[in-house]
């Protein structure tokens, strides 16, 4: 399968340098004639192995478009990946939050199938009606009260309510607004929006419904700036539903406590003390603070409040200024600053969330060099996948030559989603070909590494394509985000339009007012 032997041995090793293959070689003549005449060449071979299309190489974006029956093969192979995937937690782990697909069993984290909530309009959108159908049964005999005495809040929000929402919205069904309501009730009711701040306790026990600061060893008895401020556009939408301000007014004050301590250049720090509501630690945009700005953003779409806009701004001017760098190689990277201010040049995978935030921006009127920076930070996000494997490590940084380098403890892959993720919103908001090629090589990456039989996991190392390096464990948004936005980059625009929708965090879409995009570029709002 995808070329893995039958022992599951080496993994092909990725090219020095990936050149763009429109299709998995284009094997069929059929196939073959019709991109040779969408692209005026006599040989597709040819273009294919031309150095000319090396992708990877600075400055080039000549990547060519993908003729209509190449594009229905990608979805295709895309939605046979998530069929297979199901059909293992399915066989393996049904009813488990988490797949282990080597060992073939589950785990624990909140009790609540979180995988199966997770792939709700993945399944959906993919037009997996069978396996739809076994996740709504399992969803409608489903009681939320389990012995999880350490819920993540924040995380429960954007995969669980969101996903709820998602549906409900999508299929019309009151199944999944009864559901959502029943479990948004359940959040508010925590006391965990009753502190002094507004700002939100970080954990749940879902066995008696009572909020909590965090208890596990080691754990900071801080929130972190990301668990109080990317609740917000779920809990909005909540209210949007029901007609019930509850749920908007609670997100709304732990989002005006954290806005009203901003320092002057409107870049918090990562962890938030929830009785004041004031900030501590690192600047980032990685783990713990990535999904604020996504949110300033995402919350000025989806309710025009003024506010979120100038924050937002403020923001990405601060970040240019003080956070972007550019290495020797002219990679364009976000570093962070540490609480003493010393420059930390780390970049995290996660941080690959800000091209698309960014180029998204751009389309209701954030200043256009917003979209070239976008362009700029999301190549180095693909150099990361530049592996033995073809994915991404977790980290990378830059020694004081700008030479990029990944230490051993950050070169494990989850199979993150956000550059993919950007990928997605580059394309729309560009159409440049060769983000959807890009895309395509990360996904051609994925397929290389799954086992024939257990599918896909996360990696241990990315510069070992060996069974050994399989961590036994597959992350519900790798289905929920990272398969679903490969699997968009290929459908129309008029799938979810941007001037309709906002995804959540977790790649959960929100209907939003209709916009019309030429007006708002006219105008230079």
């Amino acid at each position: 399968s995808s070329g893995i032997n039958a022992e599951y041995g080496a993994v092909p090793m990725a090219p020095a340098v990936a050149p763009v293959v429109p299709d998995i070689i284009a094997e069929d003549t059929e196939e073959m004639a019709e991109l040779s005449a969408a692209w005026g060449k006599a040989n597709v071979k040819d273009i294919i192995e031309s150095q000319a299309f090396l992708y990877r190489l600075p400055g080039e974006d000549n990547s060519l478009p993908v003729p209509p029956k190449t594009l229905t093969k990608r979805k295709n192979s895309i939605r046979q990946s998530m069929k297979l995937t199901w059909e293992r937690y399915k066989s393996c782990a049904w009813g488990s939050d988490k797949l282990h697909p080597d060992s073939c069993t589950g785990s624990t984290w909140f009790g609540l199938g979180l995988t199966i909530i997770d792939s709700l309009d993945t399944l959906f959108l993919m037009g997996l009606t069978d396996e739809l159908k076994e996740a709504a049964d399992f969803i409608s005999t489903l009681n939320f009260k389990k012995n999880a005495k350490n819920a993540n809040i924040f995380e429960m929000t954007i995969r669980v309510l969101g996903a709820l929402l998602t549906m409900a919205n999508l299929t019309g069904e009151k199944m999944y607004l009864t559901k959502a309501v029943t479990f948004g009730d359940m959040l508010i009711d925590s006391g965990a929006f009753s502190t002094e701040s507004g700002v939100p306790l970080s954990d749940i026990d879902l066995s008696t419904g009572t909020a909590h600061k965090p208890t596990c060893p080691g754990c900071s008895k801080l929130s972190s700036l990301s668990e109080v401020t990317t609740i917000q556009l779920e809990f909005n939408e909540l209210t949007r539903l029901t007609g019930n301000p509850k749920y908007k007014a609670a997100t709304d004050a732990a989002m005006m406590t954290i806005l009203s301590h901003l320092p002057s250049d409107g870049l918090p720090k990562q962890y938030v003390d929830v009785n004041s509501g004031r900030t501590s630690g690192t600047i980032s945009l990685g783990a713990r603070s990535d999904s604020y700005y996504e949110y300033l953003l995402k919350q000025w779409i989806q309710t025009g409040n003024s506010r979120y806009e100038r924050e937002y701004i403020r923001a990405v001017a601060s970040i240019q200024k003080k956070l972007v760098h550019t290495s020797y190689r002219n990679l364009t990277y976000v570093a962070e600053i540490l609480g003493g201010g010393k420059m930390n040049h780390k970049m995290d995978h996660l941080v690959c969330f800000l091209p698309g935030t960014l180029a998204l921006g751009t389309l209701y009127g954030a200043p256009a060099w917003h979209l070239a920076l976008a362009e700029s930070i999301v190549r180095t996000c693909v150099e990361m996948y530049h592996t033995s494997t073809g994915l991404a490590p977790e980290i990378i940084k830059f020694d004081d030559k700008g030479r990029l380098y990944i230490s051993p403890n950050d070169e494990f892959s989850l199979l993150r989603p956000e550059t993919v993720e950007s990928l997605f919103v580059l394309w729309r908001v560009t159409h440049n070909d060769k983000y959807r090629a890009w895309a395509w090589d990360i996904y051609s990456s994925m397929e290389r590494n799954r086992h024939p039989e257990w599918g896909f996991s996360s990696m241990s190392k990315i510069n070992t394509s060996s069974r050994k390096s399989r961590k036994d464990s597959l992350e519900s948004f790798v289905i929920a985000e990272t398969l679903k936005y490969l699997y968009l980059i290929h459908e129309p625009d008029t799938v979810l339009p941007f001037s309709q929708y906002v995804f959540n965090t977790e790649a959960h879409p929100f209907p939003v007012k209709p916009r019309d995009f030429e007006t708002i570029w006219a105008k230079g709002d």
